[in-house]
C-alpha cells in the first residue's frame, strides 16, 4: 500500500513538472471560475453523500465496533499487564 501511494505522489509531482514545463499554470486553471464552481459542485455533492448515505453507518459502526468492542478489549488488555 505504501509502494502505491509513494508512486502515486512521484507521478503527481512528474506530471505538474511536465505540464509547468509547457506552461501550464495549475494555480491559474484552478482559481478560474468556472473549475471553482465545479469544485464546490462536487464539494456539495460530497456533502450530501456523506450526510445521507455515509455517516451514519460510519457512525454506528464506529461506535459500536470500534469504540465499543475493540476498545474494551484494549482496556481488559491493559488491565491483565497491571
Amino acid at each position: 500500500m505504501k509502494k502505491g501511494l509513494i508512486k502515486m505522489i512521484i507521478l503527481i509531482v512528474i506530471a505538474l513538472i511536465i505540464l509547468g514545463y509547457f506552461g501550464f499554470d495549475i494555480g491559474g486553471i484552478i482559481s478560474g471560475d468556472k473549475v471553482q464552481g465545479n469544485l464546490g459542485y462536487m464539494w456539495d455533492f460530497i456533502k450530501t453523500f456523506w450526510n445521507n448515505y455515509l455517516a451514519a453507518p460510519i457512525i454506528y459502526i464506529w461506535d459500536k465496533l470500534i469504540v465499543g468492542v475493540v476498545w474494551k478489549v484494549f482496556q481488559h488488555g491493559l488491565d491483565l499487564l497491571q
